[in-house]
């Protein structure tokens, strides 16, 4: 028996979508597919409960995992919401790196803006670093799986809208979760010290520069007898 193949509203939800045509692609510009960074589809079933097909099955089938480029949410992000962000693929240690979930802590003004957001992980953070751990998972899954979520504070993003995708439900529908208000409270605290720390330590090597440059300068050393100078002729 055949398996029904999903629909297109649930492979887009999956993270996947119709693979242009020529003519598409010539009118935005030819962009090299990245197929190391699949959607995560393995443990995903359809709305009739079959399960979903492999990676080279969906892409055989006309569809490709979607670009960076592609907006994946129709109203602009809040303070507040968690999304899942996609970091640059190139980045250097400890900078994120790849998807990880995201809390958005500036709003953006349009589907066009940027946002600022805090990256949130559930690995473990070292005591002394400024980070919070939230009092429950807003991811849907992470919650129900037991999964710890802390918010890194001083790792302050400004990305795209079109960098965002939304959390899914456990039936993978779309869900755009908030962070509970005791918890933002939190988070802007320690982002303040962050800031704080970070501009007084700018003031301080400012001063130092202002400082060094108002001393005057040494007066010359007077010549010894042992001096050798050269006389003009």
């Amino acid at each position: 028996m055949e398996v029904p193949f999903p629909s297109e509203a649930e492979l887009f939800a999956a993270g996947y979508v119709r693979i242009l045509t020529d003519e598409d692609l010539l009118a935005r510009g030819f962009v090299p597919i990245d197929f190391k960074n699949m959607p995560a589809v393995e443990d995903m079933t359809t709305e009739l409960g079959h399960p979903f097909p492999q990676h080279h099955e969906i892409i055989k089938a006309g569809y490709i995992p979607i670009s960076r480029r592609e907006r994946r949410i129709q109203s602009r992000p809040r303070v507040g919401q968690m999304y899942w962000v996609d970091f640059p693929h190139d980045a250097y240690v400890p900078e994120f790196v790849n998807e990880h979930p995201g809390i958005i802590i500036r709003a953006a003004n349009s589907l066009s803006d940027t946002c600022i957001i805090l990256p949130v992980t559930s690995a473990q953070q070292k005591a002394g670093t400024h980070f919070h751990q939230l009092s429950k998972n807003p991811n849907p899954r992470g919650h129900v799986e037991g999964r710890i979520a802390y918010v890194v504070c001083d790792h302050l993003y400004t990305v795209h809208v079109n960098r965002l995708r939304p959390l899914l439900s456990l039936k993978y529908v779309p869900v755009y979760p908030k962070v509970e208000p005791h918890d933002m409270t939190a988070i802007f605290a320690i982002v303040e010290k962050v800031l704080a720390l970070s501009s007084a330590a700018s003031h301080a090597a400012v001063a130092a520069v202002a400082t060094a440059a108002a001393m005057p300068a040494a007066p010359a050393k007077p010549l010894g007898p042992n001096t050798l100078t050269l006389k003009k002729k």
